[in-house]
């Protein structure tokens, strides 16, 4: 049986990943909030020398705060 489960993960590309408590998403979703302010907060020769533009960083801060990129969910 269990290397049946196992071949199963495997087919899914990832393995298997359980999903965050509650509380590990919410400071998850606290720390995005943060760290997009900060990004806002930062001048245009700053964000040049991180290799962002104003616009994208415009589009950063309006996607909504559980939009988190795949590798931080872990």
């Amino acid at each position: 049986m269990a290397h049946h489960a196992a071949s199963l993960h495997a087919l899914a590309g990832d393995g298997f990943l359980p999903r965050p408590s509650l509380g590990k998403r919410i400071l998850t979703a606290l720390s995005v909030r943060r760290s997009r302010l900060d990004l806002s907060q930062l001048g245009d020769d700053q964000l040049r020398d991180i290799g962002l533009t104003r616009d994208q960083v415009t589009q950063e801060i309006a996607r909504p705060i559980w939009d988190v990129p795949r590798n931080w969910r872990r």
